[in-house]
């Protein structure tokens, strides 16, 4: 079965506050199946946002590892989650006065403990423990005094603790000592967003991720997150391109500020005057006055947001064009069957996936998709040289209400 994952490298919460409500709406479409939020931030504020929109999915450990709530469904005191890890999960319980934290795998797998308040108070040795690995399920149930953990529907763990009508409030989750481990638990909020830790904040977490035969069938975008505007309704016939197409590697939308795809979008489609500004071709795809130029960019925001209506509906017979030359990667797709020739990129993605790999022995082949228009905010140069960021994401915010109102009388 095909699972449609929007992925994105997610930073900055007043972009996220816009892109998130396009990508709502493709999930309660069953566009999207899921969507997951890759965790680059580097303000405390904008990382508290990012998990308080989504469910924590994947956690890796830099030292200690960082403890964050989780939201399963906590029914007669009891709650369940399946994990895959190596060694050293911690879910931690509380009542919102004491905490019980629960170590499984711990000691390089050779032990299992359980601490109340930071003290230890039962200990379990690896001859009785379930080595980690593969997924488990483990269910916590605290019943009359009696902390229990099931592991994989075996009792591992019972320790008697002194309070006797312990509720549980609130669950936390971490990994220790180097181990990643992939979460999963039914929750009643924020379903099919998921949040998808880098405690280690590089690139080679997120392309390792989806080279696994769990994704061979399944399409997966890669999106900037300040990518403010997506058309919604030409998303199937996206997915559907990039399905059929098994010559072809990587897929781009036809992005609003970017290069490559503006020269297109002037000299090819007719949709951006030349009155307004000239835009040529960067040299080999790379930066051009486009990307150095905050005044050039705000321009063609604000032509794209005067004019939308005349983008999308712009008459583009084109299936799509051949790029041959570097490309900026705010917005793409690829099947997962092809991900594993993409999972080494990390060290300078956008140079690997659209020269290197193009022009060796990979021999991939490119392709811009002129039917979905998304808008990508802004280049680190064009905020050097003066682009209004805050007015333009105001001016996205309010298009996507115009635009949500005019989709609902379509049939998406």
């Amino acid at each position: 079965m095909e699972t449609r994952i929007l992925s994105i490298f997610a930073g900055r919460q007043k972009n996220l506050e816009i892109l998130v409500k396009y990508l709502q709406l493709a999930l309660n479409e069953n566009i999207l199946s899921e969507v997951h939020f890759w965790n680059f931030c580097r303000k405390k504020e904008d990382d508290d946002f990012l998990a308080s929109i989504s469910n924590l999915r994947r956690t890796s450990s830099h030292r200690e590892g960082i403890y964050r709530h989780i939201y399963p469904v906590i029914k007669q005191n009891m709650f369940d989650i399946s994990v895959e890890a190596s060694n050293d999960i911690h879910i931690r319980v509380d009542n919102n006065k004491n905490f019980y934290e629960i170590v499984i795998g711990g000691w390089s797998n050779q032990m299992s403990v359980v601490r109340k308040n930071n003290v230890t108070v039962f200990s379990l040795k690896k001859a009785n423990t379930i080595v980690l690995g593969e997924k488990n399920k483990f269910a916590i149930q605290v019943l009359d005094g009696i902390l229990y953990v099931y592991q994989n529907d075996k009792l591992l763990i019972q320790y008697a603790m002194e309070e006797e009508n312990f509720q549980i409030q609130n669950v936390c989750f971490k990994t220790g000592h180097g181990a990643v481990a992939d979460i999963d638990f039914f929750s009643q909020q924020n379903q099919k967003f998921f949040f998808m830790d880098t405690c280690e904040k590089t690139w080679k977490n997120y392309y390792e991720y989806y080279d696994k035969s769990e994704f061979k069938n399944d399409i997966i975008i890669k999106c900037d997150d300040d990518i403010l505007f997506i058309d919604v309704p030409r998303l199937p016939a996206f997915f559907d391109f990039v399905r059929e197409k098994n010559d072809i590697d990587i897929v781009f939308a036809n992005t609003i500020n970017n290069g490559v795809a503006a020269f297109y979008q002037q000299n090819k489609f007719n949709l951006i005057p030349k009155s307004l500004m000239d835009l040529e071709y960067p040299v080999q795809g790379l930066n051009g006055s486009l990307w150095q130029s905050g005044q050039k960019a705000e321009e063609l925001h604000k032509y794209f947001l005067e004019n939308v209506d005349q983008f999308l509906n712009a008459k583009i017979k084109d299936d799509f064009i051949y790029i041959f030359s570097r490309f900026s990667i705010n917005f793409f797709a690829i099947r997962g069957e092809n991900w594993h020739k993409i999972k080494d990129c990390y060290k300078d993605d956008e140079l690997h996936l659209t020269v290197t790999f193009v022009q060796n022995e990979r021999k991939f082949l490119n392709v811009l998709y002129p039917h979905l228009f998304v808008s990508h905010l802004s280049f680190y140069k064009q905020i050097e040289t003066g682009i209004h960021v805050e007015q333009l994401q105001n001016e996205y915010d309010q298009l996507f209400y115009k635009m949500e109102k005019q989709w609902s009388t379509k049939h998406m």
